[in-house]
């Protein structure tokens, strides 16, 4: 059964409130930060090993969860000043920061713009410019995730169905996924559930992405850097995110940088404690 948090609160900085998750009360604290249409939860799984001597924090980034939700703001150098809000806030000392997703961007930018506030990094999925020009042309599998925001589902069940049938989900799911998504929706009183995640911000989110440019970071990096690549598509076989070649020249302009692939894995299932080898190669890297 999985672990209970020692902490789910909220914290407020200048800027706005988060909520945030802790797991693990002693050791050197690790702050993760997920995708785009995910929450804090989605690190339950790697969370519970790395607690056992490590403090690890999750939150939920604005728009998403539990976090306030501002009608306007979404882009990767805010979500880095969010970040660096918290863990001000938090009293942080120099944490380890892993990204997932859009937090792997947000993670990168973080890293080359506060280098002072971090003392490594962990890119997971991400880190490079998109495999796409235009919100028009991004993969099926992330139109899904982004089509289920702001849509009410009759039941919580149907809500799990739906997305159990997805191929890069489905025949991998465990009870970490279902934590995930236990805390993905908002129950509304006639039974029906819906995403917390806000469309809006989300769309926002996505109209700025397509014009970041993040190897522009690789090279302001200071810090020792981990580069995990999920190989396996979702749909279709080459529907990754991050590309084996784009992972590597990645790898090539980060200093002090670690690259390992995972052909097995997918997008989502890298961080689900589908196979233990992500875990493993995170744990070395911590030591």
């Amino acid at each position: 059964m999985p672990m209970q948090p020692v902490s789910d609160t909220f914290v407020a900085t200048s800027k706005l409130t988060h909520h945030y998750v802790q797991w693990g009360e002693q050791g050197p604290p690790i702050v993760c930060a997920h995708g785009l249409t995910a929450n804090a939860f989605f690190f339950q799984a790697i969370a519970e090993d790395l607690a056992r001597d490590h403090r690890v924090f999750a939150y939920d980034l604005r728009g998403r969860g539990k976090s306030d939700r501002p009608e306007h703001g979404y882009s990767v150098p805010i979500h880095a000043a969010d970040l660096s809000a918290l863990i001000s806030a938090l009293q942080l000392e120099r944490p380890i920061i892993l990204g997932h997703s859009l937090g792997a961007l947000v993670a990168l930018y973080f890293a080359a713009h506060y280098p002072t506030q971090l003392s490594k990094l962990i890119l997971a999925d991400s880190g490079a410019p998109l495999p796409w020009n235009k919100v028009e042309d991004q993969p099926a599998w992330l139109t899904a995730a982004i089509s289920r925001l702001g849509v009410a589902v009759p039941s919580y069940q149907e809500y799990i169905q739906r997305l159990k049938a997805a191929p890069f989900l489905g025949p991998y799911w465990n009870e970490y996924v279902d934590v995930y998504f236990e805390h993905d929706v908002e129950r509304l009183s006639d039974g029906s559930v819906i995403s917390r995640s806000y469309r809006e911000g989300i769309l926002e989110e996505g109209l700025n992405l397509v014009e970041d440019k993040p190897e522009e970071q690789w090279a302001m990096v200071q810090v020792p850097t981990l580069i995990l690549r999920a190989g396996q598509g979702l749909v279709s076989p080459d529907d990754q995110l991050l590309s084996e070649a784009s992972a590597a020249t990645m790898h090539q302009a980060i200093k002090n940088s670690q690259f390992v692939n995972f052909p097995t894995l997918n997008h989502y299932t890298l961080l689900f404690n589908v196979e233990p080898e992500p875990l493993k190669v995170m744990r070395a890297f911590i030591a």
